[in-house]
This record gives C-alpha cells, structure tokens and sequence, in this order.
C-alpha cells in the first residue's frame, strides 16, 4: 500500500506543478519585480502646508504603494536621504495597521524632518521658497538608485522656480528661464547642461507639485513647463504633471499614470538658440509704459549697439477699422498672427477688431531673434477707409522704445488674403529703419503667411 500511496501523492504535486505553470510556456509564473518609488521633498516648504504634504505621504506608505516595492524619501534640495522603506511581497503588509506598526521609524524620520526649519541659503534677490534643485536631483538619482528596467515614479513636492546660491546666475526668480541654449551645452557651461552618458538617469516619470501660484502669466507658466519637459526629455525622463493640486499628483503618483510627452506637445530644442542666457519676460517700468505711454522717454534713440535680442512690435490707429499684424521671426518660422498666436520664439497679443485707443495690438518674441530677419506687415483686413488706414509703430528693443508709422493704399479690407492683387491691403514694416540699423528690404505680404 506504501508504494502506491506514495505514487498518487507523487501524482497529485505533479498535476498541481502543471496547474501553476504559464499557460503554453511550461515554466512557473515568475512573481512581478520589485517596484521602486522615489518622493523628494523641500525642505524650505511653508510650514501651512507641511501637514497636508505629511498626511498625504503616510497615506501613500501605509495604505496605497504596492507590495513588493521599495520608497525612497529624499530632500530634493540639499541631496540627502529622509527615509527608506521596503514594502515586503507578503500578505500582512497589506494590511495599513502593520505597515504602521513596521514603518514607524521612517514616519518618525518624516515627521521630524518636515517639522525642522531648515536655515536657507543667503543670496541677494533670492528668497528659497519652496525650493528644489532638480539638475542637481536628477544626478544625485543617477549616483543612488539602481538602474531598474521600468520607469521610476518620482512624486516631486516644491516649486518649479529653479534657485541655487552656487549658481545664482541660472535662479529662475523675477520672470527669468533659461534659453534653449542651456540645454544643447555641456555641464560646465551651464547647470542645465547635459553631457551625455556621464550623467545618465534611470528612465524617470516625475509628478511635480508646487502649492500657491509662482507665476507671473500664463505664459510663463507655459515657459518653464516646457523647458523642464525638454530638459528632462533630453535625459530619457518625462515630466508627467506639473500641478498646483496635491491630491491630483499624488494620485497619478499612486496609480504611475501616463502623460503627454514633449513630442505629442510639439515642443522641440531650438537648436539655433546657443547662447547660454536666462531669458526674462517681465521689464522695467518705463519700457512697459511703452503700450499707454504718449511721450516716449526719449525722441529720437541712438541705434542699438547689437541686432539680437528679445523684440517687442505693436501697432496702434484711430479709424473704426480691423487691422491686424503679422510677424515671422527668420525665414521658415511660424508666422504669429490672431489664428497663431503662440510659437516657441513669441506670442501675438489682443486682436483688436477696431481702434485700440491707447492700446497697441502687439507681436512679443521673447526669445532672441535677429531683427534683420524678422517681417512685420500690417493687414488691411476689415472695413473702409476713405484715404486708406494708416497708424503707428513702436518697437521694443535694446532697452529702447524705437516709433514709426505705417499706411496703407487700400479703402476696404479684403480678410487677409494674399497675392499681387491684394498688395494694397499689406504693407510691411520697416524695423531696420525704424531701428536706424540699414535699410529695410522689400518682400511681398506673401511672404507673411
């Protein structure tokens, strides 16, 4: 009887082994890989948020990261482990009364950390709030975690407004973000820069949340999302969410939701942008009187001394009429206009559909162009006009207010269209002239389009 019970038992493993198999494939269900989670912190957050950010993170470690995954907690700023914690493949940790129990250093760890007012660094015009230096993070990751094969979730809390004692020159504070030209150098030469193999990441999705509002517009806000996207697209990361809400990142944190890439948003390097600057949207007091101001600081400007530099362009007329500007930044570019409005070098503001008044409708290329590149034209597109349209010009450039004027030979709009017959309704604007830097060439209004 041994014999045979011991040959049915046999029997029964065997079948059992069989069962647990990969359908097709023979082998054992292999059990999922560890799952890595990385939260980084700043240390200069406000103490009105710090319990929200506390709570929301114990959430995560007690009740909703998997199991089989380990969490790593960093200060984001000054590049140092908070707290580590491993979440075991074994039944218990699912229960949150355990992970508590078995967490209760790290939490403590978090707690104190969180609770500390950390001294800040002292730099002229830079306050630190909220601050977190993700180039310097983004290398500290590389030196730190291992090289998992999936995508590493990194929930990143604090502004996206980049300041940094060392390298006050790159501070993102007052409207300022770097060029496109940060990111095409080397790591020596900027600290956004990016050399290649010597600071590779492991493969990144970051879902950053900021608290307040730490933008001048929104266009700034669209300014920096776009620069952290391709910064961090250059090193085969992406930023997922860039958040004002914590419990929307948090949540797309827990569940390591997908988001749009820098390509499926269009943004690419502008590779002619070299120069490693940080561009600025806001200006002095007397340049931004420029749209209301009647009397111009000075009458007559000397020339500027370079042809390259951020250019602002507005047109302001007096007839209950629709014009409207066109500009294109060097040949081959987007042409900005009221149907294209935003563009990686600018942005067209106010369409104004009869006189402005005081108001100018105006085209700003925040990125550098060379204005010997740049066509303005003026459209005639809406309306008569007896004598024909004609208004003024102003240019912001340099630092200087530069003025003109324009007109036009049509006495009727004709909508925008093009062509030898429609030369009327078009004139282009002479910025060379106006600039008193050469002569302006001569093109037709289709070249605007």
């Amino acid at each position: 009887m041994r014999p045979l019970i011991l040959a049915v038992t046999l029997a029964l493993l065997v079948q059992a082994g069989v069962a647990g198999t990969t359908a097709g494939s023979g082998t054992a269900k292999a059990p999922p890989p560890p799952q890595t989670f990385v939260i980084g912190l700043s240390p200069y957050l406000d103490r009105s948020v710090k319990d929200e950010v506390y709570r929301s993170v114990v959430r995560l470690l007690v009740e909703d990261l998997p199991l089989n995954s380990t969490v790593a907690i960093y200060d984001a700023f000054q590049l140092h482990s908070v707290a580590q914690i491993t979440l075991p493949d074994a039944r218990a940790f699912a229960s949150p009364k355990t992970r508590a129990n078995q967490f209760a250093p790290a939490i403590h760890d978090l707690k104190v950390f969180l609770a500390q007012e950390h001294p800040k660094p002292t730099s002229p015009r830079l306050d630190f709030k909220d601050a977190i230096r993700l180039p310097q993070f983004c290398r500290f990751l590389a030196d730190n975690l291992a090289a998992p094969q999936a995508r590493v979730p990194v929930l990143l809390i604090g502004s996206p407004l980049y300041q940094d004692a060392q390298e006050p020159a790159f501070s993102m504070t007052e409207g300022y973000f770097p060029s496109d030209g940060n990111l095409l150098a080397p790591e020596d030469r900027s600290v956004f820069g990016f050399s290649g193999g010597a600071n590779a990441l492991p493969h990144l999705a970051l879902y950053w949340v900021y608290f307040g509002d730490p933008w001048l517009n929104d266009l700034h806000q669209e300014k920096v999302t776009r620069f952290w996207t391709l910064f961090l697209a250059r090193r085969a990361a992406q930023l997922v969410t860039l958040s004002g809400d914590l419990p929307t990142a948090v949540a797309a944190f827990r569940r390591r939701a997908a988001g749009a890439d820098a390509a499926s948003r269009a943004w690419t390097i502008d590779t002619r942008q070299t120069k490693v600057e940080m561009l600025r949207l806001t200006r002095t007091v007397p340049a931004t009187d420029w749209i209301t101001r009647d009397t111009l600081l000075e009458s007559a400007p000397p020339p500027p001394s370079g042809t390259t530099g951020p250019l602002k362009i507005g047109i302001r007329w007096q007839e209950d009429i629709d014009l409207d500007l066109y500009a294109t930044p060097h040949p081959g570019a987007r042409t900005l206009f009221f149907q294209h409005p935003r563009s990686s070098e600018g942005y067209y503001y106010k369409d104004h559909r009869s006189s402005p008044g005081r108001d100018y409708e105006f085209i700003e290329f925040d990125s550098p162009v060379d204005v010997r590149e740049v066509a303005a034209f003026v459209n005639f597109y809406q309306g008569a006009s007896a004598r024909g349209p004609s208004g003024e010009v102003r240019l912001e450039f340099a630092g200087r207010i530069y003025r003109g004027s324009f007109s036009l030979r049509a006495t009727h709009g004709n909508l925008g269209r093009t062509g030898a017959a429609q030369e009327p309704c078009w004139t282009r604007l002479p910025l060379e002239a106006l600039l008193g830097i050469g002569t302006p060439s001569h093109s037709t209004a289709a070249s605007a389009k």
